[in-house]
């Protein structure tokens, strides 16, 4: 309506001055050419205007959207606090709590006999260590007779199929061998590029390197061919990578 109401404005006006005009045929064209030319520019600024305006709001929604997603990566996680502390604890099987059934620390772990599961969630219900625990030197091929572990404030401790499990302060030294569990590079051996090797065996398992749980860098599948593993492969580990060792009694790391 806009348009048309401008447009006949145009029109009447160019009608009275038609006889003032020496050609008037021209002057009437020449006003209507620049109605429409007017209009085109009009319309173009409108919408160049609207696309900025548009393209303002998604750039907005964008850096909003990174915010609340967490464009930063998830920190690594930090054991260091948890070296060295602990206590001698016996628990038994059902679940338990971090922080109040057992001091935080870090922890080897036995089973006097028979065997069974553990298995390990963090604050957040994050599974961060399961394996089978034997007590039973006559079942020595299925499962480990320790695993080594880390219990900060909050985690949940699940046992099952197991009377009791002794938990111990584990003391940090070098080392060349792992057994399964968490080990830390930079602090349980030097970080760097290792030859890791196994014996030949029909189980299977995992090695898997990470600095933050929900972000794995590498995961080896070891043991049985059968299943697709691997008794021995190179591998690199840098400082402060947590390395977990499931369902393998040992493997042995030869630095480069």
């Amino acid at each position: 309506m806009k348009i048309n109401y401008r447009f006949a404005t145009v029109i009447l006006a160019s009608t009275v001055f038609l006889g003032a005009c020496s050609n008037p045929l021209d002057t009437l064209a020449d006003d209507i050419n620049n109605f429409f030319t007017d209009d085109a520019s009009s319309s173009e600024e409108q919408s160049m205007e609207e696309t900025e305006a548009d393209t303002a709001e998604e750039a907005g929604t964008s850096e909003s959207s990174a915010t609340e997603t967490g464009g930063d990566e998830a920190e690594p996680v930090d054991y260091s606090p948890l070296m060295g502390e602990g206590e001698e604890t016996t628990l038994s099987e059902g679940t338990h709590e971090a922080g109040q059934d057992i001091p935080t620390g870090r922890y080897e772990l036995t089973a006097e006999n028979g065997s069974g599961n553990v298995a390990i969630y963090d604050g957040e219900e994050r599974l961060l260590f399961n394996d089978v625990l034997n007590g039973d030197p006559e079942m020595s091929d299925y499962g480990s007779d320790r695993a080594v572990t880390f219990l900060d404030e909050g985690y949940s401790i699940e046992i099952s199929s197991l009377e009791n499990v002794q938990f111990t302060p584990y003391e940090t030294t070098e080392v060349t061998e792992l057994f399964p569990g968490q080990w830390i590079a930079g602090e349980d051996f030097p970080a760097g590029v290792y030859d890791v090797s196994l014996e030949e065996t029909e189980a299977f398992g995992s090695l898997e390197v990470y600095a933050h749980p929900e972000y794995p860098k590498t995961r080896h599948t070891l043991g049985s061919e059968s299943y697709g593993g691997m008794t021995s492969f190179a591998t690199s580990f840098e400082e402060g990578d947590i390395v977990e060792l499931t369902r393998i009694p040992t493997v042995t790391l030869t630095e480069r």
